[in-house]
């Protein structure tokens, strides 16, 4: 080899070097070829080609923007993680000085997050039990019950929760995706006692099928779940109806006596009491077996396809199509009718969805006590994000508070910045500051919650609780919110402070904009009171509403009425002699009997109604009451044509009054004697079935007069005479013309029990009666403007953090202009005219979301009152109102300050 001949140079791959050639900034692009391709050579020549090849890739890819990857020396500093336990612990200590040294923020911050999250909390149990009504039973995902809807000839539609005996028969024995039925009917309230009568119980009795606790989840504590509904006066108990009526749990084999049946019943099984979020309630099941023996319902159970008296259950094969169960029900059903008969729609309800779409369904076959509770799932949504919204505004109040005071915090800041604070960790530091704050109001609102809980039960009816060991979903709730508070309030004013920078910070000024940090906070204020306005205008209309339902004119005197209920058969046989005694009370005006009676929580009877001359199956659907003489009178209803009964005119067992919306259905304007016929398919609930139709002569036309709740409009009304065939006496009402109500009822009661001395005396008054329709529109009221008084409290505590801010930052302006002569009002006008405008526009934006929301919610009702324009107005000035005091108070205080004080530095 030629010894002057130089050696060969090795060449990195090309397409390694047109990358970095690519992709390198060209001013020191040269600099860098140079040093790779020497190291390339030298790399080659010690190991080979492949080895080099990946150095050189591994090399040029650490200097390539934006990939650099500088190599730390060894006497590099390495930061710590700002995860490092050291770090947090530091962090914390930070947070809690910073709590004592601003301890009228942090005051503010804690007390306005301890409102938001304890509303938030309460509201949260309160929904986790709406929404899991029924789901303790194991099934419940297959259990549907059956429900039907049918349409009269007038249009009238009804939806009923019940159809007949067969149907179940027919799903359990012809439907293979069919695994168990249940049917359950209430017989009604009626005396329960213990074989020496010495305990004596007025109880809702419920009839239930021997397979009700295969299919449901209520837990047995005595007796087997399988066999103790299977024998013939058989009956299961709840825990505490055996406490009260035996004096202990072990009452397996007491025996029950109770009015209606000859023979006694045996406790063959005691469960736990029913959950409060259970559909189904019941305190005494007696086996559906127990019927049988009785001829009228033997009857009913061997041909009944039409009637509306057993609900039934029916428990789903996995993946069943609920759609073709339907059909083929239907289709059973119409073949075992005649052909003329119209067949209603069947439908499968899911057992989940029962609580909350259940308010159109007729559920009476079920429970007598209609006016019970029910969910509504609009609620449910509109509690939900009121619960969200509340705790939004409190993490605004944070984010206003913090961003407002960050000029206290800027040399801070710039401090730890040039001591090499990266912005990594400063973020984390304020978000470590916010998650401590939103820890000390997490502890305070459990507590609170804990306190509230007892009042809150008893208000709502509800067993709610706070049990850490046993329900994940408290963990889960009060986790996320803690989360949610601390990340929420603290990630923007984190971000915020995190991006000052340091030479400015340290000289006194501020690299952010101030007027993008004061358009924030202006924008939040709108948003806080834009949510405060729309909720203060739902309270407003809802309480008009309650009000208009509580005072409406009703179409009679429901004031100073006392029902009594028939209970027994002895006091029904002498009604007439009771009903003179009680007439010749001092404290008595009028007294009456019916067999319903307004508010009726017992179920109505509906009968199908035509005149004579009509083809058959064209007739009106109405309901059906009896009545004595006196019924118009005690009530005080008025008599549009015609004429009343008479006691004394025999053929009146064969008349009846009707309606004015009845009268119209039938086309009837004056009231002559016109006949009208009641068909025999026609007559359920608590009418005696007949072998013809009942023909009875229309008398007279009442006033209509509104029978139920007020969400309903009033139905087409049938009163017939008390001697008719088809109907009972149920209640005396009694008009009371005294004072002493209690004393009065003591004599009525004095009166009954001398006739049946184990008589109960079951009476209410019928306001009380007709406000049970409206309960849970009142509780819910009461929670709505619990959460709307806690959501402006909130809003004003943030607002009145931000006024004394402004006074402070100010305070040397205003000090000047005292000097200068401004007089306290104008000071005061000056720095209340600021917050002012956030709160007029936040009127504005929501009055339109105000509006929309309250005509939905009003829909509801078949009677309601017009949303009119004053409400916003009202509504604008409460908000007015209480922002311009709580920022007054502040600009007065700052106003009334000597300008010695703010000025003697200067």
């Amino acid at each position: 080899m030629n010894a002057e001949e130089k050696p060969r140079r090795h060449a990195p791959p090309v397409w390694i070097h047109w990358l970095l050639a690519l992709m390198h900034p060209a001013n020191t692009l040269e600099e860098v070829e140079g040093d790779l391709d020497e190291l390339y050579h030298d790399w080659h020549e010690k190991s080979g080609e492949w080895s080099a090849n990946l150095k050189y890739l591994l090399n040029v890819t650490s200097v390539l923007p934006p990939f650099v990857r500088r190599r730390k020396q060894e006497y590099q500093y390495e930061k710590p993680s700002i995860l490092h336990t050291a770090m947090i612990r530091e962090y914390i200590k930070i947070a809690f000085r910073n709590l004592a040294k601003y301890k009228a923020n942090a005051a503010i911050n804690i007390v306005g997050l301890t409102f938001g999250m304890t509303c938030f909390f309460l509201i949260s149990l309160y929904l986790f039990d709406e929404w899991t009504f029924d789901a303790f039973h194991s099934q419940a995902d297959r259990i549907y019950r059956i429900t039907q809807q049918k349409t009269s000839e007038n249009g009238k539609q009804s939806h009923v929760a019940s159809v007949g005996y067969q149907v179940g028969k027919y799903a359990q024995t012809e439907l293979p995706e069919v695994e168990n039925v249940v049917r359950v009917t209430a017989l009604g309230r009626t005396n329960v006692s213990d074989t020496a009568g010495r305990n004596v119980f007025l109880r809702e009795i419920t009839l239930a099928d021997r397979s009700f606790f295969q299919v449901f989840d209520y837990k047995m504590i005595a007796g087997d779940r399988a066999t103790a509904l299977q024998q013939p006066y058989s009956t299961v108990i709840t825990r505490q109806m055996a406490q009260n009526m035996f004096g202990t749990d072990d009452a397996l084999g007491k025996i029950i006596d109770t009015d209606g049946f000859d023979t006694p019943f045996t406790v063959t099984g005691i469960c736990e009491d029913v959950p409060k979020n259970s559909s189904f309630q019941f305190d005494i099941l007696f086996s559906e077996s127990t019927i049988h023996s009785d001829k009228w319902y033997r009857e009913q159970s061997g041909s009944d396809w039409s009637s509306n008296m057993f609900v039934t259950y029916l428990l789903l094969k996995a993946n069943a199509p609920n759609a073709s169960i339907a059909t083929k029900i239907k289709n059973a059903v119409a073949a075992h009718l005649p052909p003329d008969k119209k067949v209603g729609t069947f439908s499968l309800q899911p057992l989940r969805d029962i609580h909350f779409y259940s308010e159109d369904i007729d559920n009476s076959a079920e429970r007598n006590n209609s006016s019970g509770r029910m969910g509504d799932i609009a609620y449910v949504y509109v509690f939900a994000v009121i619960g969200v919204f509340v705790l939004l505004i409190a993490c605004i109040n944070y984010i206003n508070l913090t961003t407002a005071r960050a000029a206290r915090r800027a040399k801070e800041i710039g401090v730890r910045k040039v001591a090499g604070a990266h912005r990594g960790s400063l973020t984390f530091q304020f978000l470590m500051e916010s998650l401590v704050i939103t820890f000390i109001a997490l502890l305070i609102a459990l507590l609170a919650v804990q306190l509230a809980l007892p009042k809150f039960n008893a208000f709502t009816e509800k067993a709610l609780a706070i049990n850490f060991s046993s329900d994940y979903r408290i963990w889960l709730i009060v986790i996320l919110a803690t989360l949610f508070t601390g990340l929420l309030s603290g990630s923007y004013p984190a971000l915020l402070l995190s991006r000052f920078q340091p030479l400015l910070l340290i000289k006194g000024g501020t690299t952010t904009p101030g007027t993008s940090k004061t358009q924030l906070r202006q924008g939040l204020v709108v948003f806080q009171f834009t949510l405060s306005v729309v909720m203060i205008v739902a309270t407003l209309v809802v309480y008009l509403q309650m009000r208009f339902i509580r005072t409406k004119n009703l179409g009679f005197n429901k004031e100073q009425l006392v029902v009594v209920d028939i209970n027994s058969g002895k006091v029904r046989k002498s009604f007439q002699a009771i009903k003179s005694e009680y007439s010749k009370l001092a404290g008595v005006s009028q007294v009456s009997v019916s067999t319903r009676v307004p508010g009726e929580w017992k179920n109505l009877a509906q009968v199908e109604v035509h005149t004579p001359n009509e083809r058959a199956g064209v007739n009106s659907m109405m309901t059906f009451i009896g009545a004595d003489e006196d019924f118009l009178k005690t009530f005080d209803m008025k008599l549009l044509a015609g004429r009343n009964f008479g006691s004394n005119t025999p053929a009146d067992s064969s008349a009846v009054l009707i309606n004015e919306t009845a009268a119209k259905a039938l086309n009837i304007q004056t009231p002559g004697g016109q006949w009208i016929e009641i068909p025999r398919e026609g007559s359920n609930g608590n009418l005696t079935p007949l072998d013809e139709p009942l023909k009875v002569r229309v008398v007279g036309i009442v006033k209509d007069f509104n029978f139920r709740s007020l969400r309903e409009t009033i139905a087409p009304l049938v009163i017939g005479y008390r001697n008719n065939p088809i109907q009972y006496i149920d209640y005396f009402t009694v008009r009371l013309s005294g004072e002493n109500a209690q004393e009065t009822v003591s004599q009525m009661k004095y009166i009954l029990q001398k006739i049946d001395p184990d008589d109960l005396f079951e009476y209410h008054f019928l306001d009380q009666q007709l406000a049970l329709f409206y309960r849970e529109d009142a509780k819910r009221q009461t929670i709505f403007m619990s959460m709307v008084l806690a959501t402006v409290f909130i809003a004003c505590l943030g607002l009145f953090g931000l006024s004394a801010f402004t006074a402070e930052q100010r305070a040397k302006e205003i000090g000047v202009r005292k000097v200068l002569g401004a007089s306290i009002g104008s000071i005061v006008t000056l720095l209340s005219r600021d917050f002012l405008k956030p709160v007029l526009i936040g009127i504005l934006l929501a009055t339109p979301v105000a509006w929309y929301a309250m005509h939905r919610w009003l829909q509801d009702f078949a009677y309601k009152i017009d949303v009119e324009w004053w409400m916003f107005v009202l509504a604008g000035v409460v908000a007015i109102s209480v922002a311009l005091l709580t920022v007054c108070f502040q600009s007065v205080k700052a106003a009334l300050m000597n300008p010695v004080k703010t000025l003697r530095s200067e």
